[in-house]
């Protein structure tokens, strides 16, 4: 029974995504991203202003997403280190719901941390590594080397130990400075037990210099997406995955942060917000890069509760 849920929840983001591309159609959200802070982001992105989410404000908003969307895909960003116990509440929670949970992260997140998200049903984690010097790392990420490289021991041993499914990687984001490391952190990545390895880029910033080339140094196991892969080499692309709703720490609601915020929950509801930015979302149709490409690895996530 529980496959078969997991099936059904997959086939409609499809169908979510698919519909995405009809024209005169408003598309739904196929997953929700959650910032629960302003960690780890490029100069480009939209910031929180206002007061923080509470604990039980997030909640309910999953809920009312969950009511509009079913059980959707939850990418969880910007929850260490001072937020480590929401971050894991959020992961239990989402996997109540059969909401497959996906955090990105630069680390630190303890040990105890990591075996707790295991234990809610945590689907895949993703690490951001800059390099493997702790110059290109941390001016890639904005974390020390060495909290990025206890977070992925913390959940590789964290799998083992708890003898549960946990899809786990390794994202270099790409800057003109790194670009020619990236392959040492895939051999890296790999030997530390990583199970795929693979590249973005910045939010908002342009292609770096030698970007196709890095993305190709990855070698196996290299899950960057095609799209991303098109755009460093200069074509013409169109990011795929379907539309995406993002909550800021504050509650305000965006479709992408080079685009106009929809509102914020506190004051409507997700879908009311949702309809009244059509015409944004229309703008982002012919976007290259909406999004961090980060949100669509791996392909496909099943809730593990």
């Amino acid at each position: 029974m529980k496959s078969l849920e997991q099936l059904l929840i997959q086939a409609r983001s499809a169908a979510r995504a698919a519909s995405a591309r009809l024209p005169g159609v408003t598309p739904r959200p196929t997953r929700l991203v959650l910032r629960l802070n302003d960690l780890h982001l490029g100069p480009n992105l939209l910031r929180a202003t206002g007061a923080p989410l509470k604990e039980k404000e997030w909640r309910d908003t999953i809920v009312r997403f969950e009511r509009w969307l079913g059980p959707l895909r939850l990418t969880i960003a910007g929850g260490e280190p001072a937020q480590s116990g929401l971050l894991s509440a959020l992961v239990r929670f989402g996997n109540r719901l059969e909401c497959p949970t996906h955090v990105v992260t630069g680390g630190p997140i303890s040990s105890e941390g990591a075996e707790a998200m295991v234990d809610w049903g945590l689907s895949a984690v993703t690490v951001l590594v800059g390099g493997i010097d702790e110059g290109s790392h941390r001016a890639a990420v904005g974390t020390r080397l060495d909290e990025a490289v206890s977070t992925v021991e913390a959940f590789r041993e964290a799998r083992a130990r708890r003898k549960r499914p946990l899809g786990l990687y390794v994202c270099v984001p790409l800057t003109d400075a790194n670009t020619g490391g990236a392959g040492a952190v895939a051999g890296w990545a790999r030997q530390a037990g990583a199970d795929g390895v693979l590249a973005t880029v910045p939010f908002g910033a342009e292609p770096p210099k030698g970007g196709l080339e890095a993305v190709e140094a990855l070698g196996r196991d290299n899950l960057t997406p095609d799209h991303l892969r098109r755009w460093l080499a200069g074509e013409k692309v169109r990011v795929g995955g379907g539309y995406r709703a993002e909550l800021l720490s504050d509650g305000t609601l965006l479709a992408s942060s080079c685009a106009r915020p929809l509102g914020n929950v506190r004051d409507a509801a997700p879908e009311a917000l949702w309809a009244a930015g059509a015409a944004t979302l229309k703008e982002l149709r012919e976007h290259p890069r909406p999004w961090d490409e980060v949100e669509l690895v791996p392909e496909r996530l099943r809730s593990r509760r």
